[in-house]
């Protein structure tokens, strides 16, 4: 599909300009993704050090790893 940004794209987009960003936001506002397909995504993020998952009740947030210069 042209113009399509990958996932990973969309992801940092959301995390753009915001200190974070809880993971069913990122699930509402990409309906073309699945909550599995983002799941999976942000668990690879999170694991090369990309971005950091915290754990609230019940919440999931996201925040980006900022770049080190």
């Amino acid at each position: 599909m042209a113009g399509q940004k990958p996932i990973t794209d969309r992801i940092f987009e959301c995390l753009h300009g915001a200190e974070e960003c809880e993971f069913e936001s990122l699930v509402a506002r990409y309906p073309q993704f699945t909550w599995n397909e983002l799941f999976q995504e942000v668990s690879r993020l999170n694991r090369t050090g990309q971005v950091i998952i915290t754990r609230n009740v019940g919440v999931f947030t996201l925040r980006q790893v900022p770049v080190m210069p």
